[in-house]
């Protein structure tokens, strides 16, 4: 990458970085200087100085030359905001609050206004409650501004403005200035972080560079600032979005012997393919990591100049990478892209909801025909040349080719098994040419390498860490994974056998099952579309939001889920934007739902909603098997509405709240406590109330006087008269509404599962 560019991206990167630094001491200086003052120590190099200094109109220099890239970052910035500022921006008489934190984005999302905010400090992994927004307001101080601060300058000093530290400085935006608020005017909304902002002015900065190279134009001044009004009317800017297909399905696609060992290394894998698509595509248009605007499951947003030479490279990139696909899978995983075209004034604050939506729109057409023709007339042929393979199958995934005869094995099959325990015990890894590690792309192979080696330089290639901002080691792209497991192997059966221990040092008792939970957001694309238009005549329906609404909601499932698991004996598999599939102990799936709902429930403000299934299954079963009756119940549960959940079987559908509260935490915990005192109501108890329960007849009385009858001579004979009154009573009483009654059978089934010891 030629320099310029390089210095643009800084430049644009850390525009806005004197904010912090001001606020840390409250000085009454314009942050551009604090902040061109703060960085000449570390980047001394006079074009990114000048993007910081010069990126508001009123420090403008007549000594600028014409085609000085601060004019770039002038207008990316008004862009980024959302907003064109007037001549003398911060001389109009404007109210600041400095000690403002950042508020929620759900705050403007949705049809309600909240009044959340996040509480002051950095992006931290092991603190769920420290990232959680709320409804008190933590003033952001001096002193959390100086520590945040701090921490930034720490790891500046171990970054080159150079093109081999550009994701590392991205990093270290992340890790420090996320819960920053970019703006502390008071007559605005501040729900956008410092982070955000900046990344998203270093995104625009390098697409208006592509399009100002292409138009031949480098007067800069004339075009982006005395002719701003113009520019933002001019389609600048390309939209790409990328789909791949069959992901899941490999995953899933393993049937018996050694599945377990691999399943997690397939997820990581499958992930792994999305990402080197990313990069590499990135690498060829010659941008960075700033410009993806959403990305997780296998999909994403890229934001682009629009110029021919982008659209050829997006269309050559997918055509090569799925020549490779098809190499390596078949028919089996593919990637469909779409493009749009358009100009800043349809994403800036103030543009209509169409207008805006329409980018998305003609992205996701173009996805869905490339989808319905996935391969060409080339392409059919060269699959039917590969003939009928025929022989032995490999005993995992039954591919036929490339079999190991010793293990009947197939090769990305043992390359898969042995990566597993890499992928939770090891934090870095690196793709090159390196064919002992596993196929991501074209002439591309993944393997783990380790800090130590890096450090030292040893490590040829593109270098991805796990679950930590790293600055410093050339650092390429950091990887989000939900990889929580309480395992110290990937024996899943041990959760069957429920060998660990309670409290006193018994075993675990109940049933000898385990679960499957998958959980998916609901009418999450439209939410992304339409979220931002229902308040201020979608006056806040802007990429900045759209950016920052993608993070927080993939951080969820990608960043935090492992915190959110911490305790519970369950595993997960694959944890996406949106979406997870987790297996574990059946009891502890059902408090994994729980509290996964009362989390998410507090992260989007109650403005979201997701839908679940939940499958017990026996330890002996393939879970490609397991994956598919997960899928259906989820699927059964999305049919039924929104915000449901399939527990088991397809007849026991329930609106998770009303299973969470009324089921989980209510009618279980009750009969729980009411056969603890009644220690001589054994099991047939408990099987003879669910046998009258499910006896029950909305035409045939008779039912209730068998259970009116079956407890009422049971009462004499009760340990403690007053609390078996009170079971009778609320037993007697839910009886009489049939989605009651469903809910006490489906409590007594859970109480029963969990006193069975076979």
């Amino acid at each position: 990458m030629e320099k310029r560019k390089i210095d643009l991206y800084y430049g644009s990167l850390f525009h806005d970085i004197g904010k912090a630094i001001q606020r840390t001491t409250g000085l009454k200086k314009k942050h551009q200087l604090v902040g061109a003052e703060f960085l000449k120590p570390y980047m001394n190099e006079k074009p990114i100085l000048n993007c910081l200094k010069y990126h508001h109109v009123n420090l403008r220099n007549d000594s600028l030359a014409d085609d000085d890239l601060s004019y770039i970052t002038y207008i990316a910035d008004n862009i980024a905001s959302g907003t064109d500022r007037r001549p003398n921006d911060e001389d109009v008489n404007y109210k600041w609050d400095a000690k403002t934190p950042l508020q929620d984005v759900f705050n403007r999302f949705g049809k309600h206004a909240g009044k959340r905010y996040l509480k002051p400090g950095e992006l931290r992994l092991d603190d769920v409650h420290s990232i959680m927004p709320t409804d008190e307001r933590h003033d952001y101080t001096h002193a959390d501004y100086s520590r945040g601060v701090e921490r930034f300058r720490e790891g500046l000093m171990a970054i080159k403005p150079t093109e081999d530290y550009m994701q590392s400085a991205l990093n270290l935006m992340e890790a420090t200035m996320s819960f920053m608020p970019s703006s502390t005017n008071m007559e605005e909304v501040a729900d956008i972080s410092l982070y955000d902002h900046m990344k998203l002015t270093a995104a625009f900065a390098m697409a208006i560079q592509q399009y100002l190279d292409f138009v031949d134009e480098h007067n800069y001044k004339r075009r982006l600032y005395t002719g701003a009004q113009k520019f933002y009317q001019e389609t600048a800017f390309l939209m790409m979005g990328f789909k791949f297909t069959g992901l899941e399905k490999f995953i899933y696609t393993i049937v018996s012997q050694g599945a377990h060992k691999q399943l997690r290394s397939r997820a990581f894998y499958a992930n792994m393919l999305s990402e080197w698509f990313i990069d590499t595509l990135l690498s060829d248009t010659e941008l960075t990591r700033a410009n993806v605007l959403f990305e997780s499951a296998g999909q994403g947003y890229i934001l682009l100049g629009n110029t021919p030479k982008n659209r050829r490279l997006i269309a050559s990139h997918c055509e090569e990478f799925n020549e490779f696909l098809q190499e390596q899978f078949g028919a089996e995983i593919h990637v469909s892209v779409g493009t749009s075209q358009f100009m800043s004034l349809q994403v800036e604050k103030g543009n209509t909801f169409d207008s805006y939506s329409r980018i998305f729109k003609d992205i996701d057409r173009e996805i869905n025909r490339s989808e319905l023709r996935q391969f060409d007339a080339r392409q059919i042929m060269k699959l039917n040349q590969q003939g009928k393979h025929t022989g032995r199958e490999c005993v995992v995934c039954h591919a036929v080719a490339s079999l190991n005869p010793e293990t009947n094995k197939c090769k990305l099959c043992e390359k898969l098994e042995s990566f597993s325990k890499n992928i939770q015990q090891d934090d870095f890894f690196v793709v090159n040419a390196d064919e002992e590690g596993l196929p991501v792309g074209p002439g591309a192979f993944l393997s783990v390498t380790d800090k130590e080696t890096i450090q030292k330089g040893a490590v040829s290639g593109r270098i991805y860490s796990k679950n930590q901002l790293n600055t410093g080691f050339k650092q390429q792209t950091y990887l989000w994974v939900g990889d929580y497991s309480d395992l110290t192997n990937n024996e899943f059966s041990k959760y069957a056998d429920r060998d660990w221990t309670k409290g006193d040092n018994q075993s675990a008792v109940g049933i000898k099952r385990l679960a499957a939970l998958r959980i998916d957001v609901d009418d999450l694309y439209a939410g992304f579309l339409a979220g931002f238009a229902n308040q201020g005549e979608g006056m806040y329906t802007t990429i900045s939001r759209y950016a920052s609404l993608s993070r927080r909601l993939a951080s969820f499932f990608n960043v935090h889920l492992n915190a959110f698991a911490e305790g519970c004996h369950a595993t997960v598999i694959y944890s996406g934007g949106d979406d997870a599939f987790i297996i574990g102990a059946w009891d502890d799936i059902l408090k994994l739902l729980a509290r996964l709902r009362g989390y998410f429930a507090d992260w989007t403000d109650q403005k979201m909603t997701f839908s679940a299934g939940i499958y017990m299954y026996q330890a002996t079963m393939p879970i490609n098997i397991v994956a598919r009756r997960t899928n259906q119940l989820l699927q059964e549960a999305k049919l039924a509405g929104k915000h449901r959940v399939a527990l088991f079987d397809s007849s026991m559908i329930f609106d998770v709240d009303e299973f969470i509260n009324d089921v989980y935490y209510d009618k279980l915990v009750k009969i729980r406590q009411f056969f603890n005192k009644e220690s001589n109501r054994g099991k047939s108890f408990a099987y003879k109330l669910l046998s009258l329960l499910r006896s029950r007849n909305e035409e045939d009385r008779i039912s209730f006087a068998r259970l009116a009858y079956f407890l009422s001579r049971l009462e004499d004979d009760a340990e403690d008269t007053e609390a078996f009154q009170q079971f009778k009573e609320s037993m007697l009483g839910w009886y009489d509404n049939a989605l009651e009654i469903k809910k006490v059978e489906t409590a007594l089934s859970l109480y029963i599962y969990e006193i069975r010891e076979d």
